[in-house]
């Protein structure tokens, strides 16, 4: 019963924020358009978590997590399409597909470090969106179309254009899956030894960890989320091209957990809900120049959060967290003083 009391004081934030997202759906009924907006955040939620274990548990910024994102999305789109498999399976695939080639990429790509990096990964993002562009299998610069079919809803997630409530719920469950699994690796001795690579590599390989090795394990796993996302990113849209895979795409996933906090699981989920109301807001208040000048605009954001705040959003929950427990025992202190002066004084 105590671990019980621990598990829910300790995670509180977390139950709140996962009865928000189960109970406002209903509570807005067919409302589709809160509907999707939901379902855009917990998306964007999800794929950052993956880029988190990477760029914020082992330090290797990314900016072509949108290569993982796009193999999971045309995976998908393909599967279905051409051979008739349900989403469920092609998602499976496109994890397998996105972790594969994260490691045939990458076991060569961390050879290079800093800035080096992160140019290499966008490179690579940007390589595969032009192969896809003029890629006659996949559609070319047509894209592909998903096909619905009403025969098969229940496989096909239960998807209705009429009610996202359904596919709304299958995301959720897939967020929290993957938030759980990220918040057990944080605590792990995996989780350790990334954040030994991120402070330093020399003094992680003087412990005996392989940083080049770990840094892959982390690069894997973060592409099969992101594949995932991608996944439900098609079935969301019914429809995908290579736009997929370009930095746009890509500076979404670093935005929302840089905003958030990067190395913080809550971050993706906060950057999440901040990007997508501040991303509305801009395309209310400028119309159709929202496009090109929101990019500025959350670009200067970044700059801004990265130097005054970089733990972001949860950075600042966290200070002030830390600041009432330094209060809390300077006060238990000061009594005990008290007290001891007190008895000090007593037996004299």
């Amino acid at each position: 019963m105590v671990k019980i009391n621990k598990l829910f004081i300790e995670n509180s934030f977390a139950f709140v924020l996962l009865a928000l997202f189960i109970i406002v759906p209903l509570a807005v009924g067919e409302n589709a358009d809160i509907h999707n907006i939901i379902i855009y955040i917990l998306i964007y939620a999800l794929v950052g978590e993956g880029w988190n274990l990477i760029s914020g548990f082992t330090g290797q910024t990314s900016f072509g997590h949108a290569a993982y994102f796009g193999i999971g999305a045309y995976t998908v789109a393909v599967m279905g399409n051409k051979y008739d498999v349900v989403p469920w399976v092609g998602m499976l695939a496109g994890m397998l597909i996105a972790a594969a080639l994260a490691f045939l990429i990458n076991y060569q790509l961390f050879r290079l470090k800093g800035h080096y990096f992160a140019i290499a990964t966008l490179a690579v993002s940007e390589i595969l969106r032009t192969i896809f562009s003029v890629w006659p299998y996949v559609g070319g610069g047509d894209g592909i179309k998903i096909l619905f079919r009403p025969e098969n809803k229940a496989l096909w997630l239960a998807i209705d254009v009429r009610n996202r409530l359904p596919f709304l719920y299958i995301t959720l469950a897939l967020f929290v899956a993957v938030f759980v699994l990220c918040k057990m690796l944080e605590n792990s001795k995996m989780g350790y030894y990334w954040k030994a690579i991120r402070e330093s590599h020399e003094v992680a390989e003087a412990i005996g960890i392989n940083p080049q090795n770990y840094k892959v394990y982390a690069m894997m796993l973060s592409a099969a989320i992101a594949a995932v996302g991608g996944g439900l990113y098609v079935q969301f849209f019914k429809y995908i091209d290579s736009y997929v895979f370009s930095l746009d795409v890509s500076m979404i996933f670093v935005l929302v957990t840089v905003l958030g906090g990067i190395g913080n699981v809550y971050g993706p989920i906060i950057g999440s809900i901040i990007y997508y109301v501040l991303d509305l807001a801009m395309r209310r208040l400028l119309g159709g120049t929202a496009s090109g000048l929101n990019l500025i605009i959350f670009g200067i954001l970044i700059i801004v959060v990265v130097v005054y705040q970089p733990k972001g959003i949860m950075g600042i929950f966290d200070d002030i967290v830390n600041r009432r427990r330094l209060r809390k025992l300077k006060a238990s202190q000061a009594t005990t003083n008290a007290s001891s002066n007190q008895t000090g004084g007593d037996s004299k």
